[in-house]
Protein backbone atom coordinates (compact mmCIF):
# COMPACT_ATOMS: atom_id res chain seq x y z
CA UNK A 1 0.00 0.00 0.00
CA UNK A 2 1.32 3.51 -0.83
CA UNK A 3 2.08 5.73 2.16
CA UNK A 4 1.16 9.31 1.21
CA UNK A 5 1.53 11.85 3.98
CA UNK A 6 -2.10 12.87 4.35
CA UNK A 7 -5.65 11.55 4.42
CA UNK A 8 -6.41 13.79 1.44
CA UNK A 9 -3.79 11.99 -0.66
CA UNK A 10 -5.14 8.60 0.38
CA UNK A 11 -8.66 9.74 -0.48
CA UNK A 12 -7.44 10.73 -3.94
CA UNK A 13 -6.28 7.14 -4.50
CA UNK A 14 -9.13 5.30 -2.78
CA UNK A 15 -12.04 7.58 -3.64
CA UNK A 16 -11.85 8.89 -7.22
CA UNK A 17 -14.77 11.15 -8.09
CA UNK A 18 -16.21 8.65 -10.56
CA UNK A 19 -16.77 6.21 -7.69
CA UNK A 20 -18.86 8.72 -5.72
CA UNK A 21 -21.48 10.09 -8.13
CA UNK A 22 -24.20 10.80 -5.55
CA UNK A 23 -24.45 12.71 -2.30
CA UNK A 24 -25.16 9.48 -0.40
CA UNK A 25 -21.89 8.02 -1.70
CA UNK A 26 -19.99 11.04 -0.43
CA UNK A 27 -21.64 10.80 2.99
CA UNK A 28 -20.54 7.19 3.50
CA UNK A 29 -17.07 7.90 2.13
CA UNK A 30 -16.52 10.56 4.79
CA UNK A 31 -16.01 7.75 7.29
CA UNK A 32 -15.15 4.74 5.15
CA UNK A 33 -11.57 5.86 4.50
CA UNK A 34 -10.80 5.57 8.23
CA UNK A 35 -11.77 1.90 8.08
CA UNK A 36 -10.08 1.23 4.74
CA UNK A 37 -6.63 2.54 5.69
CA UNK A 38 -5.99 0.25 8.70
CA UNK A 39 -7.48 -2.75 6.89
CA UNK A 40 -5.23 -2.14 3.89
CA UNK A 41 -2.19 -1.82 6.14
CA UNK A 42 -2.83 -5.11 7.95
CA UNK A 43 -3.22 -6.96 4.66
CA UNK A 44 -6.99 -7.52 4.55
CA UNK A 45 -8.02 -8.54 1.04
CA UNK A 46 -10.88 -6.81 -0.79
CA UNK A 47 -12.69 -10.10 -1.44
CA UNK A 48 -12.64 -11.06 2.24
CA UNK A 49 -14.08 -7.67 3.12
CA UNK A 50 -16.79 -8.22 0.51
CA UNK A 51 -17.65 -11.62 1.99
CA UNK A 52 -17.72 -10.01 5.44
CA UNK A 53 -20.23 -7.34 4.48
CA UNK A 54 -22.42 -9.88 2.66
CA UNK A 55 -22.52 -12.07 5.79
CA UNK A 56 -23.23 -9.02 7.96
CA UNK A 57 -25.98 -7.91 5.59
CA UNK A 58 -27.71 -11.29 5.65
CA UNK A 59 -27.37 -11.45 9.44
CA UNK A 60 -28.92 -7.99 9.58
CA UNK A 61 -31.89 -9.15 7.49
CA UNK A 62 -32.38 -12.08 9.89
CA UNK A 63 -32.49 -9.63 12.81
CA UNK A 64 -34.90 -7.36 10.93
CA UNK A 65 -37.21 -10.38 10.56
CA UNK A 66 -37.23 -10.88 14.33
CA UNK A 67 -40.27 -10.36 16.56
CA UNK A 68 -38.15 -8.25 18.92
CA UNK A 69 -38.28 -4.48 18.44
CA UNK A 70 -34.72 -4.09 19.72
CA UNK A 71 -33.47 -6.88 17.45
CA UNK A 72 -35.05 -5.15 14.44
CA UNK A 73 -33.32 -1.89 15.35
CA UNK A 74 -30.04 -3.78 15.77
CA UNK A 75 -30.53 -5.37 12.37
CA UNK A 76 -31.21 -2.00 10.75
CA UNK A 77 -28.02 -0.58 12.29
CA UNK A 78 -26.06 -3.65 11.18
CA UNK A 79 -27.26 -2.96 7.62
CA UNK A 80 -25.59 0.43 7.86
CA UNK A 81 -22.30 -1.19 8.90
CA UNK A 82 -22.61 -3.71 6.08
CA UNK A 83 -23.15 -0.92 3.58
CA UNK A 84 -20.19 1.06 4.92
CA UNK A 85 -17.97 -1.99 4.35
CA UNK A 86 -19.32 -2.15 0.80
CA UNK A 87 -17.40 1.09 0.21
CA UNK A 88 -14.38 -0.19 2.10
CA UNK A 89 -13.75 -3.23 -0.11
CA UNK A 90 -13.33 -1.09 -3.22
CA UNK A 91 -11.20 1.45 -1.41
CA UNK A 92 -8.88 -1.27 -0.11
CA UNK A 93 -8.68 -2.70 -3.64
CA UNK A 94 -7.54 0.67 -5.00
CA UNK A 95 -5.14 1.35 -2.13
CA UNK A 96 -3.46 -2.04 -2.52
CA UNK A 97 -3.74 -2.48 -6.29
CA UNK A 98 -5.85 -5.62 -5.89
CA UNK A 99 -8.78 -4.77 -8.14
CA UNK A 100 -10.25 -7.79 -9.93
CA UNK A 101 -13.21 -8.73 -12.10
CA UNK A 102 -14.00 -11.58 -9.71
CA UNK A 103 -14.18 -9.11 -6.84
CA UNK A 104 -16.56 -6.85 -8.75
CA UNK A 105 -18.76 -9.85 -9.55
CA UNK A 106 -18.79 -10.96 -5.90
CA UNK A 107 -19.77 -7.43 -4.90
CA UNK A 108 -22.75 -7.46 -7.27
CA UNK A 109 -23.84 -10.89 -6.03
CA UNK A 110 -23.78 -9.52 -2.49
CA UNK A 111 -25.97 -6.59 -3.42
CA UNK A 112 -28.47 -8.91 -5.04
CA UNK A 113 -28.61 -11.18 -2.00
CA UNK A 114 -29.00 -8.48 0.63
CA UNK A 115 -31.29 -6.10 -1.24
CA UNK A 116 -33.76 -8.73 -2.40
CA UNK A 117 -33.85 -10.60 0.91
CA UNK A 118 -34.54 -7.42 2.90
CA UNK A 119 -38.20 -7.00 1.82
CA UNK A 120 -38.76 -10.67 2.65
CA UNK A 121 -37.40 -10.07 6.15
CA UNK A 122 -39.51 -6.96 6.60
CA UNK A 123 -42.62 -8.76 5.32
CA UNK A 124 -41.98 -11.71 7.62
CA UNK A 125 -41.56 -9.44 10.63
CA UNK A 126 -44.77 -7.57 9.82
CA UNK A 127 -46.69 -10.81 9.21
CA UNK A 128 -45.58 -12.33 12.51
CA UNK A 129 -46.39 -9.15 14.43
CA UNK A 130 -49.86 -8.69 12.91
CA UNK A 131 -50.81 -12.26 12.07
CA UNK A 132 -51.49 -11.22 8.47
CA UNK A 133 -50.14 -13.48 5.75
CA UNK A 134 -50.87 -10.70 3.26
CA UNK A 135 -47.89 -8.78 4.63
CA UNK A 136 -45.58 -11.71 3.91
CA UNK A 137 -46.94 -11.66 0.36
CA UNK A 138 -46.26 -7.92 0.27
CA UNK A 139 -42.65 -8.59 1.25
CA UNK A 140 -42.34 -11.11 -1.58
CA UNK A 141 -43.80 -8.63 -4.07
CA UNK A 142 -41.33 -6.01 -2.87
CA UNK A 143 -38.44 -8.43 -3.31
CA UNK A 144 -39.55 -9.16 -6.88
CA UNK A 145 -39.80 -5.44 -7.68
CA UNK A 146 -36.32 -4.69 -6.34
CA UNK A 147 -34.79 -7.68 -8.12
CA UNK A 148 -36.36 -6.69 -11.45
CA UNK A 149 -35.39 -3.04 -11.06
CA UNK A 150 -31.79 -3.96 -10.31
CA UNK A 151 -31.43 -6.37 -13.23
CA UNK A 152 -32.70 -3.73 -15.67
CA UNK A 153 -29.31 -2.03 -15.38
CA UNK A 154 -27.55 -5.12 -16.63
CA UNK A 155 -30.07 -5.83 -19.37
CA UNK A 156 -29.45 -2.29 -20.59
CA UNK A 157 -25.69 -2.84 -20.51
CA UNK A 158 -26.14 -6.00 -22.60
CA UNK A 159 -28.31 -4.22 -25.16
CA UNK A 160 -25.91 -1.28 -25.40
CA UNK A 161 -22.99 -3.64 -26.00
CA UNK A 162 -20.99 -2.29 -23.04
CA UNK A 163 -20.95 -5.53 -21.08
CA UNK A 164 -18.00 -4.47 -18.96
CA UNK A 165 -19.95 -1.62 -17.42
CA UNK A 166 -22.84 -3.57 -15.93
CA UNK A 167 -24.66 -0.31 -15.34
CA UNK A 168 -26.66 1.87 -17.68
CA UNK A 169 -25.20 4.95 -16.03
CA UNK A 170 -21.82 4.08 -17.55
CA UNK A 171 -23.05 3.26 -21.04
CA UNK A 172 -25.94 5.61 -21.82
CA UNK A 173 -25.59 9.31 -20.98
CA UNK A 174 -28.39 10.97 -19.05
CA UNK A 175 -29.70 14.38 -20.10
CA UNK A 176 -28.12 16.84 -17.68
CA UNK A 177 -27.47 20.01 -19.72
CA UNK A 178 -29.47 22.93 -18.32
CA UNK A 179 -31.06 20.71 -15.70
CA UNK A 180 -32.57 22.55 -12.74
CA UNK A 181 -33.80 20.91 -9.59
CA UNK A 182 -37.49 21.47 -8.89
CA UNK A 183 -39.69 20.14 -6.08
CA UNK A 184 -40.99 17.53 -8.53
CA UNK A 185 -37.46 16.55 -9.53
CA UNK A 186 -36.38 16.25 -5.91
CA UNK A 187 -39.45 14.12 -5.19
CA UNK A 188 -38.66 11.81 -8.09
CA UNK A 189 -35.05 11.47 -6.95
CA UNK A 190 -36.14 10.66 -3.40
CA UNK A 191 -38.65 8.11 -4.73
CA UNK A 192 -35.95 6.37 -6.79
CA UNK A 193 -33.51 6.47 -3.87
CA UNK A 194 -35.97 4.54 -1.69
CA UNK A 195 -35.25 1.48 -3.86
CA UNK A 196 -31.45 1.82 -3.93
CA UNK A 197 -29.19 0.54 -1.15
CA UNK A 198 -28.89 3.74 0.93
CA UNK A 199 -32.62 4.40 0.72
CA UNK A 200 -33.60 0.79 1.42
CA UNK A 201 -31.42 0.69 4.52
CA UNK A 202 -32.42 4.15 5.77
CA UNK A 203 -36.12 3.33 5.43
CA UNK A 204 -35.55 0.06 7.27
CA UNK A 205 -33.98 1.94 10.18
CA UNK A 206 -36.83 4.47 10.29
CA UNK A 207 -39.45 1.70 10.12
CA UNK A 208 -37.69 -0.29 12.84
CA UNK A 209 -37.54 2.72 15.16
CA UNK A 210 -41.18 3.60 14.46
CA UNK A 211 -42.32 -0.03 14.67
CA UNK A 212 -43.82 0.37 11.20
CA UNK A 213 -42.62 -2.71 9.33
CA UNK A 214 -46.09 -3.36 7.90
CA UNK A 215 -46.16 0.07 6.27
CA UNK A 216 -42.70 -0.44 4.79
CA UNK A 217 -43.62 -3.86 3.38
CA UNK A 218 -46.68 -2.38 1.67
CA UNK A 219 -44.65 0.57 0.33
CA UNK A 220 -42.10 -1.67 -1.35
CA UNK A 221 -44.81 -4.00 -2.67
CA UNK A 222 -46.84 -1.25 -4.32
CA UNK A 223 -44.40 1.56 -5.11
CA UNK A 224 -41.65 -0.90 -6.05
CA UNK A 225 -43.48 -1.96 -9.18
CA UNK A 226 -44.12 1.67 -10.14
CA UNK A 227 -40.37 2.23 -9.72
CA UNK A 228 -39.13 -0.58 -11.94
CA UNK A 229 -41.69 0.15 -14.67
CA UNK A 230 -40.69 3.83 -14.74
CA UNK A 231 -37.02 2.84 -14.74
CA UNK A 232 -37.58 0.48 -17.68
CA UNK A 233 -39.34 3.26 -19.59
CA UNK A 234 -36.55 5.76 -18.86
CA UNK A 235 -33.81 3.33 -19.82
CA UNK A 236 -35.56 2.43 -23.07
CA UNK A 237 -35.72 6.10 -24.05
CA UNK A 238 -32.07 6.68 -23.18
CA UNK A 239 -30.94 3.62 -25.12
CA UNK A 240 -32.62 5.05 -28.21
CA UNK A 241 -30.67 8.32 -27.90
CA UNK A 242 -28.14 8.58 -30.79
CA UNK A 243 -24.56 8.74 -29.44
CA UNK A 244 -23.85 12.07 -31.14
CA UNK A 245 -26.95 13.68 -29.61
CA UNK A 246 -26.30 12.09 -26.22
CA UNK A 247 -22.79 13.54 -26.17
CA UNK A 248 -24.30 17.01 -26.55
CA UNK A 249 -27.25 16.75 -24.18
CA UNK A 250 -25.83 14.75 -21.32
CA UNK A 251 -23.08 13.53 -19.10
CA UNK A 252 -22.65 10.35 -17.11
CA UNK A 253 -24.51 9.32 -14.00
Amino acid sequence: MPRPSSIAELRAIAQPREYSPSITDRLYRLGSIYVSIPLARVGATPNRITVAWIVLGLAAVALVASESWLARIGGALLLQLSYLLDYVDGEVARLTGRKSAAGEFLDLVGHGLVKTSLPLGVGWSAAVETGSGALLAAGALGAVAIAVGDTLRFYAACVSGALGAGDLGHVVPVRMAGKRWSPLGIGRAAFALSFESPGLYALTLVAALADAMALLAVWWAVAGHVWWISRAHRYARRLDTPPAVAAIVGGRE
